[in-house]
């Protein structure tokens, strides 16, 4: 049986052809303006994060995210509450669920996207714990992120957060020992935190 070879106008027609496809489409490629292109394409819209961007003055994609102490459980701050300024995200472990607070006017820049402030969590309980909060930049993930928290105490009330040089320091009112939970909080306590060069939080 003899073997069937392909002409060999036929085998050159096929790149003739296809550098001819080539051509057109590169004329046609270059007929176009940059915005005609674009224009036949659907654009996404990338919607930037109102609370980051008002609390941090970042423009991020991705909420505040604040992993809850001693939980599993993460809250996205996604309320504002513009009056008294604080914003708040819930969280939820199946067996306690919360809420997260930050205090927006006390946040306090350490250096370039490293922040510190005053977060509160409650629960199903009476109790409110306020803890010292270091929040940073996840450049890999595109949000502030909450890194580190020293709790303060239950049901206290922040008078002050300030910084000089490289420390902290917080002074808020506690209850007394014979003071009831229901009464104002009347023990003036101040505790001072060192920063340290990798900007961590240090209890003196």
């Amino acid at each position: 049986m003899k073997k069937r070879f392909l002409p060999i106008p036929l085998i050159l027609l096929t790149p003739i052809i296809l550098l001819i496809i080539v051509v057109v489409a590169g004329v046609y490629r270059f007929s176009l303006s940059d915005d005609e292109i674009l224009a036949k394409f659907p654009q996404t819209r990338v919607e930037v994060n109102s609370i980051a961007q008002q609390v941090f003055g970042l423009r991020l994609t991705q909420p505040i995210t604040v992993p809850v102490p001693d939980s599993p459980s993460v809250a996205f701050m996604e309320r504002w509450d513009a009056q008294q300024r604080w914003v708040f995200g819930n969280y939820d472990t199946g067996r306690e669920r919360g809420e997260v607070a930050i205090d927006t006017q006390r946040v306090i820049p350490l250096k370039e996207k490293v922040y510190i402030s005053i977060v509160t969590i409650s629960n199903q309980s009476d109790a409110l714990f306020y803890y010292l909060a270091l929040f940073k930049f996840d450049e890999q993930r595109s949000r502030i992120t909450m890194v580190q928290s020293e709790p303060l105490g239950d049901r206290i009330e922040v008078q002050s957060l300030e910084r000089s040089n490289n420390q902290v320091e917080v002074t808020f009112l506690t209850h007394t020992k014979n003071q009831a939970i229901s009464e104002s909080p009347a023990d003036s306590v101040s505790i001072l935190f060192s920063i340290t060069e990798k900007y961590q939080l240090v209890r003196n």
